[in-house]
């Protein structure tokens, strides 16, 4: 049994709270927040201590993993520190901030011998329909080559959002806007399944909120190495918020995950495939497979089978956000 730590009480941190109390091999012990209000809320909730600061959680002996779910910029540079001192890290997105800062973190971890110590949160791959059409591109030869993959996320995130939390809509603390905050998961998604990238051409822009540093809408044409050609577009200026929709073109069928359903679609027959598993609730935009993740990492760390997502699979993906960066606004 692993005893977890929640770092950071913002939206995604009682996620992860929830999920350790769930997970079979995991045990909340703790909360961390500078802001007391919301340390003392969780805390009284899950019947837990609470930390002031993350000194405080590195120091204490009975924490084995801590859960980093505080502001971007702080991510990597926790990551170390969590590691240095002894504990494992479930890390939400983004890994880091800017491609270098990215290199440096995979390169401390590969050559400290942590790469099983830290997992990356890419909770989507765990999704229900996810994994089915994984499993169907693996094992159905008849579906001939992939021809082409269209990514399209529509979600609303106005001023007030922006304006709820200073770090946010800033490069120096963000990292990023749309791409590297909301929209990086559906990224992700589209490179596991496409495969590697040979070119993007992309742009990006400020729309629908005008007075942030970052995009909140971008678009790219993606040239994947297997001849396969991907569309991606995204946007915070939508009227609300819906779950991404992602569709996989072969040579024979057409898939087409949307509304946390997988539809398979040959000429004029539609089938459902299968549907999400939404045992784990939370918000649809965000997927469900967030306990499920975290009970497969605490499974690994106890060695009860298990798996874990290491830090190197949200390479891709954030080189994807950088790269779109450069091209749209000169960022290196």
């Amino acid at each position: 049994m692993k005893t977890g730590c929640v770092v950071g009480c913002g939206a995604i941190g009682p996620v992860h709270a929830e999920g350790i109390r769930l997970a079979e091999f995991g045990r909340l012990g703790g909360i961390c927040d500078i802001d007391a209000g919301k340390r003392n809320k969780y805390c009284e909730q899950y019947g837990v201590k609470g930390f002031s600061s993350f000194d405080q959680v590195l120091c204490d002996p009975e924490i084995d993993v801590v859960h980093i779910c505080t502001p971007h910029y702080l991510h990597a540079s926790m990551t170390r520190e969590a590691l240095s001192a002894g504990k494992a890290v479930v890390l939400e997105k983004p890994a880091a901030i800017s491609s270098c800062e990215l290199r440096e973190l995979v390169s401390f971890v590969e050559e400290n011998g942590y790469r099983d110590r830290v997992m990356i949160m890419l909770q989507n791959r765990r999704n229900s329909c996810v994994q089915a059409l994984k499993k169907l591109m693996k094992s159905e030869q008849e579906l001939g080559a992939l021809k082409g993959i269209a990514a399209h996320v529509t979600w609303c995130r106005d001023e007030a959002y922006y304006d709820s939390a200073a770090w946010r809509g800033t490069w120096t603390y963000e990292g990023g806007g749309l791409l590297i905050n909301q929209a990086v998961h559906t990224i992700d998604l589209m490179l596991w399944l496409g495969g590697a990238v040979k070119e993007i051409r992309a742009a990006a822009s400020r729309r629908a909120v005008t007075n942030i540093e970052v995009e909140d809408t971008a678009d790219a044409l993606v040239l994947f190495e297997n001849g396969a050609r991907g569309v991606f577009t995204a946007t915070n200026g939508y009227g609300t918020t819906v779950p991404a929709m992602l569709e996989l073109e072969f040579e024979k069928a057409r898939f087409r995950y949307a509304d946390q359903a997988l539809y398979r679609i040959e000429g004029q027959d539609i089938s459902i495939v299968c549907r999400d598993d939404l045992q784990f609730r939370g918000k649809s935009c965000w997927g469900n497979g967030h306990a499920r993740v975290i009970d497969d990492f605490y499974r690994f760390l106890e060695g009860s089978g298990g798996q874990m997502i290491p830090i190197t699979e949200a390479v891709p993906a954030m080189e994807f956000v950088f790269e779109v960066y450069r091209q749209a606004f000169g960022r290196e």
